[in-house]
């Protein structure tokens, strides 16, 4: 069974790794304190050089770190410049879900034959146990939604602002569902 904490245990850098000249997450994700959009480059940065703000960059930045630059379970081949995606992972309650943000210029970087097949690996070793769901391996490109189960691969398609994905377990059998996010109202008081 692959033990999934070793994949992002910490939120220290690996002996030996730096961003050097990736980029990539300057590219991915929303910084609204810049304003980056994700998807488009942020204005300050120079693809494959670094940031141009580098020292006076928002806190968002400072303290991000990718799944590759804390991980010493993923390789080289992870690293976000070679492989055209970003892993983070995210604990929720007592399930992790492996994010693996993909650049839109690259849609078919995660079915690289070694990557998909670590991939598969994760959610195989980590299957759905009766009505508990260990480990959910997320393909997001753009908006797109790709969950990686050990027996296929559910594409729930375009995911809005608004809505989440729900993966729920029924006696070992996995299903994936899109929900709207719940909106808690505001109270005049």
């Amino acid at each position: 069974m692959l033990d999934v904490s070793s994949l992002a245990a910490a939120t220290s850098v690996v002996p030996g790794r730096s961003c050097g000249s990736c980029t990539l997450c300057c590219k991915l994700f929303d910084v609204p304190e810049v304003p980056a959009t994700a998807g488009k480059w942020c204005r300050h940065c120079d693809p494959g050089k670094g940031c141009r703000i580098y020292d006076t960059r928002p806190q968002a930045c400072r303290k991000f770190f990718c799944g590759w630059m804390v991980s010493p379970g993923l390789g080289a081949e992870w690293k976000p410049e070679r492989s055209k995606m970003i892993v983070l992972l995210h604990v929720a309650g007592e399930t992790f879900w492996l994010n693996v943000h993909v650049d839109e210029s690259y849609p078919s970087a995660w079915r690289r034959p070694d990557i998909y097949k670590r991939l598969k690996q994760i959610a195989s070793s980590n299957p759905a146990v009766g009505n508990r769901i260990k480990v959910v391996v997320r393909v997001q490109i753009g908006r797109r939604h790709i969950i990686i189960l050990p027996d296929r691969d559910i594409d729930a398609g375009l995911v809005t602002a608004d809505e989440e994905l729900v993966v729920t377990a029924r006696e070992g059998l996995v299903s994936v569902q899109r929900e709207r996010r719940q909106v808690t109202p505001l109270r005049a008081g």
